[in-house]
């Protein structure tokens, strides 16, 4: 069961999808604007988005320019009745593909079963980018590693600066977003220490600052 956010103002296209879409089993919330939708990233995640690119108060195109640094696995649709080079062109700068209107239904579910494949597969590509595949074994490092999502997440925040010590707010911000109310420095430790836990430790290390933050490093990096 995976959740998908659909973001279009035309009522009989979401509530039409929203029906295929449940009867596979799968959580779906509709809106009808890029605020409801960028409230709703805030507070929750998603698996995938299908967003109308141009809507009443701006174009998804937008949205998706601000919440790509925070959603890294979040697979993107856009649905468009333009349907030339140059516009299909400058929406897949942003999402992952792209759908001309009038829309058939048939073509729509196999593009959204297809990304969602690819969501699934984000975790492990993210890993693989980031060498943990180089062990011996040679065995999927998710597989291994049996990272929860939120472990994921903030293994992928130090991992993106590693070498370098990351604070108990800026881990917060990156794994939540942009939440009011934010899981304070112990719930992060105990999150810390399960990533340790998990890691083979003669490759790599999380080190604790104490009330600075965390440091990964890579054992295996040469200038180590």
């Amino acid at each position: 069961m995976q959740k998908i956010l659909i973001l279009d103002h035309d009522y009989f296209v979401m509530s039409s999808l929203r029906t295929l879409l449940e009867k596979r089993g799968h959580l779906v919330n509709c809106v009808q604007s890029l605020t409801r939708a960028e409230e709703l990233l805030k507070k929750d995640s998603f698996d995938l988005l299908v967003a109308e690119r141009k809507l009443a108060d701006g174009s998804s195109l937008d949205l998706l320019e601000k919440i790509k640094e925070r959603h890294l696995f979040l697979r993107t649709l856009v649905i468009s009745r333009h349907k030339s080079l140059a516009e299909r062109i400058e929406t897949l700068k942003l999402a992952d593909d792209f759908l001309a209107k009038p829309l058939h239904f048939g073509e729509l579910l196999l593009k959204i079963n297809n990304l969602l494949r690819m969501r699934k597969l984000g975790n492990q590509d993210f890993l693989e980018n980031n060498q943990f595949l180089l062990r011996e074994n040679n065995f999927s490092a998710q597989a291994n590693l049996q990272l929860r999502p939120q472990e994921l997440k903030i293994l992928e925040c130090l991992i993106r600066h590693q070498n370098m010590v990351i604070s108990y707010e800026t881990i917060a911000s990156y794994v939540w977003g942009y939440r009011e109310v934010l899981p304070i420095k112990k719930t992060i430790s105990v999150y810390i220490r399960r990533i340790r836990s998990k890691l083979p430790a003669e490759d790599f290390q999380i080190l604790t600052y104490k009330n600075r933050g965390y440091k990964f490093i890579d054992l295996r990096a040469k200038d180590i």
